[in-house]
C-alpha cells in the first residue's frame, strides 16, 4: 500500500501481526515507525503513542488463505487470538475462538466483534474488503467498552479511499478443494471376518458369515448378494471447485475519497454431482456476492461526512437438510456389505437399518437459504478550531441487519432389500420410503438488526514538547434478534493520552455502561497505561544496535455481561406447569397452573476482570524486530448456583449468584528478521507465539464424594476420564483383588481402569481429572517470505501445542450400533496379539466397558500445519501509456496442505462430519 503523508511517500507492508514501513526520507528509516497509525477503540493512534497491547494483521495476509470460511484466514495470524479450524462445508462458518485463553466457566469467552466500529459478525466478509484486523487485548485498550471488554475486542477495519488517481484492480482465483484425510473403513471381507470374531468373543457359536460368504467378499464374485461398497467413494468426489472474482476501484482527491468493491465467491462442495437427481432435489452449492462502498467527503473546510456501506448476499443449498451431518453419520455407520447402491431393476438398495447415502443426496428434497447482510453507517465530523485549535465533534448512526429466508423441502424415497429366489432371480422387498410426497415450508425466516448511535468530542493539540489527545463519547445500541426482547446497551466512555517529547506516554481510559439484563447500573471500568520510548533518550538516540525500544505497561478493570444463565435474572420467574394434583383418590389427576421458578436475584451483576500487562517492542540493527507481552488477569463475580452452601429443603431453585473466580496468565512474543541481498532480493522470517493458562480460584460446588471431583483449583473445562491401565488379562479376571467395573462383566482384552478411590470396584467415582482441553495453551505461527527478480514467495506454518483430543468419532467405535469398523481395529487384542495390541477385543454388541470415557481414547492433539504457501510473479508495466500503466501478477496458492500430528487417520481439528479440506488454486491480478 502507498500513502502520501506530509509530502513523503511511504510504502506500508503488513506482515503477520505487525505493520512495517519504509520511507523515502532523509532521516533514519526506523523513524518511519512513528508515522504508523494503529486502530484502537473508536479511533486510530500513531504507533509511538500506543501503550496498550494490540495485535494487527492485514487483509492482504488474509487473502493468502483461500477459503470460504473467513474465520479460517485468522488462524495463527493474531498473537493472543486463538482460532481453531472451523467447518468448510459450503455455507458453514462454525469455529471456536478465544482471546488470551479461557477466563470464565459459565459465561461467554468470545471477544466483542466490531466492523468499522459497530457490532456485527465477520461471517459475511471477504478478505478483499478488509484493510486490517486488530485485536485489542489489555485493559487500557478495552476498558472503554465497559461491560463488553473483558474478553478482548476484535476490530475489523474495511478499506477506504485514498488521495490518488483512480486505481482499478481485478483479480480472479480458481481452484479445487480436496479432503485432507478421510476415514478408512474396512472392506466387506475384513468387515465380515472381524464381525465373526466379535460374535465369537460374545459367545456366539454360529458365525453370521460362512466361509463361502467370506470367499465371495474376497473375490468379488457375487456383487449383488455379497456387495463390497466403499460408501465414501460413492458419495464424495475427489475434488470440488472453488472460485473468487474481485473488482476494486480506489482513489480520490482532497474533497472526495472513495473505495468500491464487487466480489463473487462460489463453492460447490464435495458431494458428487449425480446425474439422476430427482426434480425435487438439489445438490449442495454456495455462492456469496459482496458489494462495498466507502466514501469520505470533505463538504467544507471544517465539515466532513464518512459513509460506510457493505452488502452481502448468500445463496446456499443442501440436499436433504440444513447440513450434511445426517449423511456423514450414515457414511460412518453403514456396513460395506449392507446392500448394493442400485438394484438390478434400477431401484435403490436398502434395508431397515441403514438409509442409502446416494438416495439421501438425490431423492430427499433440499434445504436452501438466501441471506442478506447489510452494514451501513454515516459519520459526520465538524472541526471546532474556532473555539480552540484541535477540538472537533462528530456524530454517527449505524444500521446493521441480517435476514435469512429459507425453504425446507423434504421427501422420502423407496429402497428395496433383495434376497435370492429359488430361480436365482432377486426377490424385492420394500425396506422404506413409501411416502415420496415433497413437503415443507417455504416462508421460514430469521433476522436480527442492530442500531447504534454515537457521539464524540475530540481534542488533539500539541504545545511544544507536550501532546494532548482526549476523547469523550456516548453510545446507545439496540439489537433485535428474532421476536425476543431487544438487547440494549447505553454508555459513556473517554480516553486521555498525554505524550511528552515523543518519549513518555501516559493514558487513562474509562467506560461506564448499562444493560437491560441488570438492575444495577453503577458500572465503571477505569484503566491506565504508561509507555516509555527509551530509544529517544540521549543515551540511546544514535545507538547503532538498538534502533528502537519502547516499554509499556497497563492495568485496569473490564467487564463481561454475557455471563450465562437466563436473561432478566433479577426478575422472579413463574412457570406454567401441569404439576398440581387435585383430590385424594388419583395421583394422575393433574391441572395446569403457575409455579414459582428459580428465585430472583436483584443484585445479579456482570463478570469483572482486573487486567495487568507489561511488554516491550524493539528493533535491533534495523533488521530484527522483537515484541513481548506478559499478562495476568483475575476474573471475579462469575455466575454460579450456590448449591454447596444452601440446604435443599429450602423448597425452591436457588438464584444465580456472582461467586466464581478465575485467573488467567500468559505471554505473547513476536520476532521478525527482514533483510535484503543486493537490490533485487528481499526476505523475511517472522515467528509469533503465545500461551495462556487458566485456573478456577473458586466455584460454588456441592459436596463431592471424592476430593478430586472439585473443580476449584483446576483449569476451566478440565476433562475427567477413567485412567486406562492397558487390558485385562486372564489372571486379572480370576483375581478378586483386581478391581472390576459395575457396568459389565469384563473379559481378557477389555480395557482395564485404575481404581482411584481404592474401593475395589470401577464406577463413576473413579473418573479423574486428567488431560487437557482441545483449545491449545500454546499457539505458534511462522511466516516466511521473499521477493526476487519479480517473483514473490510466502509460506505460513501454524502449530497448536498443549492440547488433547478425545477419539469418540464413529471411526474408533467398532461395530457399535451394528455399525462399521475401521482399520484401527486391525490392531485389536486377541490372545495371540495380547503383547502388542493397541485396540481392545472386539464385541458385536454395544460395549459398555471399552467405550467409557477414558485415557485410552485420549490422544496428544498437538499439530503443525502448513496453512498457506504462495508463489507469484509480477509483470511490471505490462501495459504502459502516457495516461496509465498496468501490472499483472500471476500466482499459485496452496492452503492447508499438510499436517504433522499424532492422530494420523483423521484431522486433529475436525474428526467427524464434513472433512477438513486442502485447497490448490491459481490466480491472476491486474492493477491499473
Amino acid at each position: 500500500m502507498t500513502y502520501i503523508y506530509r509530502n513523503m511517500i511511504l510504502t506500508a507492508c503488513i506482515l503477520g501481526s505487525s505493520l512495517y514501513l519504509s520511507g523515502q526520507t532523509s532521516g533514519d528509516s526506523i523513524k518511519s515507525k512513528y508515522l504508523q497509525t494503529r486502530a484502537i477503540a473508536f479511533a486510530s493512534q500513531p504507533d509511538y503513542q500506543v501503550s496498550s497491547a494490540i495485535s494487527t494483521v492485514s487483509g492482504a495476509e488474509l487473502e493468502k488463505t483461500f477459503t470460504p470460511n473467513i474465520w479460517n484466514t485468522l488462524i495463527g495470524r493474531l498473537p493472543g487470538f486463538t482460532v481453531m479450524q472451523g467447518s468448510e462445508e459450503p455455507g458453514s462458518f462454525g469455529t471456536s475462538y478465544a482471546g488470551r485463553g479461557i477466563a470464565t466457566f459459565t459465561g461467554n469467552n468470545a471477544p466483542l466483534i466490531l466492523i468499522d466500529g459497530y457490532q456485527s459478525t465477520i461471517n459475511h466478509l471477504v478478505p478483499e474488503e478488509i484493510e486490517t484486523v486488530t485485536f485489542l487485548k489489555d485493559a487500557s485498550a478495552t476498558a472503554i467498552y465497559g461491560l463488553r471488554g473483558a474478553n478482548g475486542v476484535l476490530l475489523v477495519t474495511t478499506k477506504r479511499g485514498i488521495e490518488s488517481p483512480l486505481k482499478i484492480s481485478f483479480s480472479t482465483q480458481v481452484g479445487f478443494q480436496q479432503a485432507t484425510r478421510l476415514p478408512e473403513y474396512l472392506r466387506a471381507y475384513d468387515f465380515a471376518r472381524l464381525y465373526n470374531e466379535a460374535e465369537a468373543n460374545n459367545g456366539v457359536k454360529t458365525p453370521t458369515y460362512k466361509e463361502e460368504d467370506l470367499q465371495a467378499y474376497l473375490t468379488g464374485s457375487d456383487p449383488l448378494y455379497h456387495p463390497d461398497i466403499d460408501w465414501y467413494d460413492q458419495v464424495l468426489r475427489k475434488a470440488a471447485p472453488l472460485y473468487n472474482f474481485d473488482l476494486n476501484f480506489r482513489g480520490g482527491n482532497k474533497i472526495v475519497k472513495y473505495y468500491v468493491m464487487l466480489n463473487m465467491l462460489g463453492n460447490n462442495g464435495l458431494l458428487k454431482r449425480t446425474t439422476d437427481l430427482s426434480e425435487d432435489t438439489k445438490n449442495e452449492t454456495y455462492q456469496k456476492y459482496n458489494v462495498r462502498t466507502n466514501m469520505d467527503i470533505n463538504v467544507t473546510k471544517n465539515f466532513s461526512a464518512h459513509v460506510t456501506l457493505g452488502l452481502s448476499v448468500e445463496d446456499n443449498v443442501n440436499p436433504g437438510g440444513q447440513n450434511t451431518s445426517s449423511l456423514f453419520n450414515t457414511l460412518d455407520y453403514i456396513n460395506p456389505n449392507s446392500f448394493p447402491v442400485k438394484n438390478p431393476n434400477g431401484t435403490y438398495g436398502g434395508n431397515t437399518k441403514f438409509n442409502n447415502p446416494l438416495g439421501m443426496i438425490a431423492e430427499t428434497g433440499y434445504w436452501s437459504y438466501n441471506a442478506r447482510n447489510l452494514n451501513s453507517a454515516l459519520r459526520l465530523t465538524e472541526k471546532l478550531d474556532m473555539i480552540t485549535p484541535g477540538l472537533s465533534a462528530s456524530a454517527a448512526i449505524a444500521f446493521n441487519s441480517y435476514y435469512i429466508g429459507y425453504s425446507n423441502k423434504t421427501k422420502d424415497f423407496e429402497r428395496f432389500s433383495i434376497t435370492k429366489g429359488a430361480d436365482e432371480e432377486p426377490i424385492y422387498e420394500l425396506a422404506g420410503g413409501q411416502d415420496e410426497t415433497l413437503t415443507g415450508d417455504e416462508s421460514q425466516s430469521d433476522q436480527w438488526r442492530n442500531t447504534t448511535l454515537q457521539a464524540f468530542l475530540n481534542y488533539d493539540r500539541t504545545f511544544g514538547k507536550h501532546q494532548l489527545n482526549a476523547m469523550a463519547m456516548y453510545e446507545y445500541e439496540e439489537r433485535y434478534v428474532g421476536a425476543v426482547q431487544p438487547y440494549r446497551h447505553i454508555g459513556f466512555g473517554g480516553r486521555f493520552t498525554y505524550t511528552n517529547n515523543n518519549r513518555y506516554i501516559a493514558e487513562f481510559s474509562f467506560g461506564t455502561q448499562a444493560s437491560e439484563n441488570f438492575l444495577k447500573h453503577n458500572s465503571f471500568f477505569p484503566a491506565g497505561s504508561l509507555g516509555w520510548i527509551v530509544s529517544q533518550e540521549d543515551f540511546l538516540k544514535n545507538n547503532n544496535i538498538i534502533k528502537y525500544l519502547k516499554l509499556r505497561t497497563s492495568y485496569g478493570l473490564t467487564g463481561n455481561d454475557e455471563i450465562g444463565g437466563d436473561r432478566f435474572m433479577y426478575d422472579q420467574e413463574y412457570i406454567y406447569t401441569s404439576d398440581y394434583f387435585l383430590g385424594t383418590t388419583s395421583k394422575n389427576h393433574t391441572i395446569r397452573g403457575l409455579m414459582q421458578g428459580r428465585l430472583a436475584n436483584p443484585d445479579i451483576s456482570w463478570e469483572k476482570e482486573r487486567k495487568f500487562n507489561i511488554g516491550f517492542e524493539t528493533n535491533l540493527l534495523g533488521k530484527l524486530d522483537i515484541s513481548f507481552d506478559y499478562f495476568y488477569n483475575r476474573r471475579f463475580d462469575i455466575l454460579c448456583i450456590p448449591s454447596r452452601n444452601i440446604p435443599s429443603y429450602i423448597g425452591a431453585d436457588m438464584p444465580y449468584m456472582n461467586l466464581g473466580k478465575t485467573k488467567n496468565q500468559g505471554f505473547e512474543a513476536s520476532i521478525r528478521w527482514s533483510d535484503n541481498i543486493g537490490k533485487k532480493i528481499q526476505y523475511f522470517a517472522q515467528l509469533d507465539g503465545w500461551m495462556a493458562k487458566n485456573k478456577i480460584l473458586y466455584n460454588s460446588e456441592s459436596i463431592q464424594t471424592e476430593d478430586y471431583f472439585y473443580r476449584t483449583g483446576r483449569q476451566i473445562n478440565q476433562p475427567y476420564y477413567l485412567e486406562a491401565l492397558g487390558f485385562y488379562t486372564k489372571e486379572d479376571i480370576q483375581n478378586p483383588d483386581v478391581a472390576k467395573p459395575t457396568w459389565q462383566n469384563v473379559q481378557a482384552g477389555d480395557i482395564k481402569y485404575k481404581d482411584q478411590n481404592g474401593d475395589n470396584i470401577i464406577d463413576s467415582n473413579d473418573w479423574y481429572p486428567i488431560g487437557k482441553t482441545s483449545i491449545p495453551e500454546i499457539t505458534l505461527g511462522l511466516n516466511l517470505g521473499c521477493t526476487f527478480y519479480g517473483f514473490d514467495f510466502t509460506a505460513f506454518f501454524q502449530s497448536a501445542l498443549n492440547r488433547d483430543v478425545y477419539l469418540d468419532a464413529p471411526y474408533y467405535r467398532a461395530f457399535q450400533g451394528r455399525g462399521n469398523v475401521s482399520k484401527v481395529a486391525l490392531n485389536r487384542w486377541t490372545p495371540e496379539t495380547a503383547a502388542t495390541a493397541t485396540y481392545p477385543r472386539l464385541s458385536a454388541s454395544d460395549d459398555q466397558n471399552n467405550y467409557q470415557g477414558s485415557t485410552f481414547w485420549l490422544k496428544n492433539g498437538n499439530f503443525l500445519k502448513l496453512r498457506n504457501i504462495e508463489l507469484g510473479y509480477t509483470f511490471k508495466n505490462l501495459i504502459s501509456t502516457a495516461k496509465t500503466t498496468a501490472d499483472l501478477r500471476i500466482f499459485v496458492n496452496g492452503t492447508n496442505l499438510f499436517s504433522i500430528d499424532h492422530i494420523k487417520d483423521l484431522d486433529p481439528e475436525i474428526m467427524s462430519g464434513y472433512p477438513a479440506l486442502r485447497t490448490i488454486s491459481f490466480g491472476a491480478k491486474v492493477q491499473f
